[in-house]
């Protein structure tokens, strides 16, 4: 990140009046520097001036679009504005206007997985969204991917991974499905049986989650998360 060459200090005079009382006098002094240091340039102010001069700089910033703080495209930029007035995982979220905020909003494919996908970026640990796996357990991109396509076809897509967490040897595969256990058809439930075997086979630890127990109970997720990765 680029070093802003302005700093503010504040520096307090002392001074006598005839009745010998102190009084103190503050001023301001900005410094600014040439981005190589080659010039330095001090300049003397008051509060109110100081004042003045960041009342402007708010305004500046806050006239501020979303495309422009996030470098997107004007539509995308509506969208996310959308989200941040009507949605409730965005009041307040400290990853607002980031990229982490892209990712939650364009990338994820449910609430379920948005609202996992903040509890585990303040964690810090270390995972990918939207992993795609092939057969041979290797990554695979999804970009272009479809069925009349030959040379890029979804057949060899094993699985999509919606966190994949990976620690030292641990390989772990995180779902979270939107329907409860009960609630998955026979074919549904023997496709993820399907898919969990294979990776297992491969050397990956799964974890699937119900939207129940990410909506109720996301600390124990999140500790079981940071168990696996630890053992």
């Amino acid at each position: 990140m680029a070093r802003i060459p302005i700093s503010i200090e504040k520096i307090n005079t002392f001074q006598k009046n005839f009745k010998k009382e102190v009084t103190t006098i503050t001023r301001f002094m900005i410094t600014l520097n040439d981005k190589n240091d080659s010039w330095t340039k001090h300049i003397y102010t008051d509060r109110k001036e100081l004042e003045r001069l960041r009342a402007e700089i708010n305004e500046v910033l806050e006239s501020e679009t979303t495309a422009e703080k996030m470098n997107i495209s004007v539509e995308k930029a509506a969208k996310i504005d959308d989200h941040y007035k009507n949605d409730s995982l965005c009041l307040n979220c400290k990853y607002q206007f980031s990229r982490a905020c892209e990712t939650c909003l364009f990338v994820l494919q449910s609430p379920l997985e948005r609202k996992l996908f903040i509890e585990l970026k303040k964690t810090y640990i270390n995972f990918q969204t939207q992993q795609g796996l092939n057969y041979n357990g290797d990554f695979i991109s999804m970009e272009g991917k479809s069925y009349d396509n030959e040379n890029n076809n979804f057949k060899n897509v094993l699985t999509i991974v919606d966190f994949y967490i990976y620690k030292g040897d641990i390989k772990l595969c995180v779902y979270t499905d939107g329907h409860t256990y009960h609630e998955r058809t026979e074919e549904q439930a023997q496709r993820d049986r399907n898919i969990d075997r294979k990776l297992q086979e491969l050397g990956f630890k799964v974890l699937r989650y119900t939207g129940k127990e990410v909506n109720e109970n996301i600390d124990k997720i999140i500790s079981d998360i940071k168990r696996w990765i630890k053992e």
